[in-house]
């Protein structure tokens, strides 16, 4: 085998992590939510998570964000990073963005990452592990 360029963990841990990682973005008493950011920190939009926000691959762990409805952007600038937040505001994780048409696991993929103020924000996929 030859060495890994990051850390490999066995696919029972992947769904145990990522299934914590699951209820802790849908805890509080309603959906969690999709921020995404600038790199200088301004918030470009806020997504509604389904509740539950997403599923973990009973086989490899992997947690899939449910795509939900596209929003309206509140802000002008490029997208370079994402938090998700339960529904009480507290952080989950956070996630660098991209642009493109279907996942790539660790990214926040959008159908782009230049957006206008007021213009749809469109999630293409969320996934890690």
């Amino acid at each position: 085998m030859p060495a890994p360029a990051s850390a490999i963990f066995s696919n029972a841990l992947n769904i145990l992590a990522q299934t914590d990682v699951l209820a802790a973005i849908d805890a509080g008493a309603a959906a969690g939510v999709l921020k995404i950011y600038t790199e200088a920190d301004t918030l470009l939009g806020t997504i509604t998570l389904a509740d539950p926000a997403g599923t973990v691959h009973g086989t490899t762990g992997q947690l899939t964000i449910t795509a939900p409805s596209t929003v309206a952007s509140v802000a002008t600038g490029t997208a370079t990073w994402a938090e998700v937040e339960d529904s009480d505001g507290t952080s989950v994780v956070q996630i660098p963005v991209s642009a493109g048409a279907s996942a790539v696991s660790g990214q926040c993929v959008l159908s782009s990452v230049s957006i206008q103020s007021g213009a749809d924000l469109e999630l293409i996929s969320f996934t890690i592990g």
